[in-house]
């Protein structure tokens, strides 16, 4: 693995030969520096002599990298951690985090995130798709599925229910997920990944489209979704991604995939665990 992905932490200290009273080394080697800063604030000098001398000590027991973070009252440290070689890693809230590779070569340390993703409902009831027309923004007026990004800790299995309910009041439930797609350079330069998932509506009736979001929307025949599009002047793209979804949606059961919910145990802890794997 060319990444040293994220650790779980192990309860080491230098506490004893470093002036950092609380320090963290990770299954990696990587040391976190997890000591109050506050009182560097005022005293830079001291900042920067103590962070050499952990540097220091860091390279002799062979520690892979240093990781620290500083709360928004303490940003006036961000320039010695430069000065020293650290780089900017994350901002999250009001902690930037900086880290400094100690081994030979090419870091390999682990980049900031760099994917969004995104989910949309294509909810059919009575071979009826559901397409909603946009209120705002560069998509003003286009006809497309409800849906959005997913939310930290949220499953996209959650995400696509909450957005499709947020959107259009409906109550569904996932049965398959018809497309994926990946793309580039997206926003803020970061890659976008974006899941389709067939929704069973479980209550049409319901239906209360948001209106600071959505426009309009409409119930449209499967095999006529392509031709709305096109006298709706939609744009290619939307069209092609319709027209895999329509040949998905008149396909074979098989062709779908089977998502499997469990929970597993990883890094001592129980996690939310998701497979999408074909039927066959």
């Amino acid at each position: 693995m060319r990444k040293l992905m994220g650790a779980m932490l192990l309860a080491n200290s230098y506490s004893k030969i470093s002036n950092f009273d609380n320090i963290i080394i990770d299954s990696y080697k990587g040391c976190h520096i997890k000591s109050d800063l506050n009182k560097y604030i005022k005293d830079r000098g001291l900042f920067k002599q103590d962070l050499q001398e952990l540097i220091g000590i860091s390279k002799c027991n062979k520690n892979t990298s240093i990781w620290i973070e500083l709360q928004k009252e303490q940003l006036g440290l961000a320039q010695t951690l430069i000065e020293e070689g650290f780089k900017m890693h994350r901002v999250a809230g009001d902690i930037l985090q900086f880290s400094k590779w100690l081994g030979d070569g090419e870091s390999r340390l682990p980049s900031q995130a760099t994917h969004y993703v995104g989910v949309g409902g294509i909810v059919v009831k009575d071979n009826n798709v559901l397409l909603v027309q946009e209120k705002n923004g560069q998509r003003r007026g286009a006809w497309g599925t409800p849906g959005g990004l997913v939310d930290q800790k949220e499953s996209i299995i959650e995400a696509v229910i909450r957005e499709v309910k947020e959107e259009t009041n409906l109550d569904c439930k996932v049965e398959d997920v018809l497309y994926f797609r990946e793309m580039h350079d997206a926003r803020f330069g970061k890659t976008d990944l974006y899941f389709a998932f067939k929704l069973q509506c479980l209550d049409e009736a319901q239906i209360k489209i948001c209106e600071q979001e959505l426009m309009d929307y409409r119930w449209v025949p499967i095999d006529q979704i392509l031709d709305f599009l096109k006298k709706e002047n939609q744009k290619t793209h939307v069209i092609n991604f319709y027209k895999s979804v329509q040949e998905r949606l008149v396909g074979q059961q098989y062709k779908y995939i089977k998502i499997e919910e469990s929970q597993e145990l990883y890094y001592g802890q129980m996690k939310y665990y998701a497979i999408f794997k074909p039927r066959f």
